[in-house]
């Protein structure tokens, strides 16, 4: 289609892009990731989860592998979603954490997440779970790989109620399997919130074992943000249970 001049319609220029790309892992040097994905860590002392680019049948991902460590990494970006409002990614996941729990800090271990994150300071996210003054305003959902809530479910996380969690996947279905996603992040974030969202400003990945000393390794493939559904297939499903916690 063609746009002539004078008709009133936007540029080209203005027109949104159909596609927000948020990690090219399958073909970004490991340069160009750790420039823009900063490791952050709930502890000054430890080890941390160890991410690097890896080969998976032929095709360039981000590993990772926890030895019984929790650390993350963070990207720091601006994305509207009323333009933008599904998430797409990729993950793998060989095993479940062991004795890990869902609902409770003692077992609050995850072989995968993926944090959307609203109004990021640009500090550690160790201050934010501690609610720590000036970052009352921060919050998040964050898609885990469950180790028993089933799909689809709504949760708090057990150390703020201010990251609500949904099962993006659950248990030992599709272990050692490569699953794409994708979610319609403004239509979850209404659910766990009770209220339209800001933009995004952070996301972050990260896989632990720190609770539970269990010894993950993970898989994550490209992450990026699209104005629709690209796949049939990849249909969101209802929550399985209705949010009840609606922002201060």
């Amino acid at each position: 289609m063609i746009l002539l001049c004078g008709c009133g319609g936007a540029s080209g220029a203005d027109e949104v892009p159909p596609q927000v790309s948020v990690a090219s892992f399958s073909s970004a040097s490991s340069q160009q990731v750790f420039k823009h994905w900063q490791s952050y860590r709930f502890s000054l002392f430890g080890a941390s989860t160890h991410y690097q680019l890896a080969q998976q049948n032929g095709h360039q991902v981000l590993q990772a592998v926890s030895k019984k460590t929790a650390s993350g990494l963070i990207h720091n970006l601006t994305v509207s979603l009323t333009d933008h409002p599904i998430l797409h990614w990729r993950w793998k996941i060989t095993k479940l954490p062991t004795n890990a729990d869902d609902h409770s800090k003692q077992g609050d271990d995850h072989s995968a997440r993926l944090y959307v994150i609203f109004e990021a300071p640009q500090v550690s996210l160790l201050g934010w779970l501690k609610n720590a003054t000036g970052l009352e305003r921060t919050h998040a959902l964050s898609y885990i790989w469950a180790n028993q809530a089933p799909a689809n479910t709504l949760l708090a996380s057990p150390y703020t109620e201010r990251s609500m969690m949904i099962a993006a996947n659950s248990g030992r279905s599709q272990i050692g399997q490569w699953v794409s996603l994708s979610r319609n992040v403004a239509a979850d974030y209404q659910r766990a919130f009770g209220t339209s969202p800001p933009p995004v400003s952070a996301i972050a990945i990260m896989t632990d074992g720190d609770n539970t000393d269990s010894l993950l390794t993970s898989y994550y493939g490209d992450i990026y943000f699209a104005r629709t559904q690209l796949s049939a297939t990849s249909q969101q499903a209802p929550l399985a249970q209705p949010a009840t916690n609606p922002l201060p």
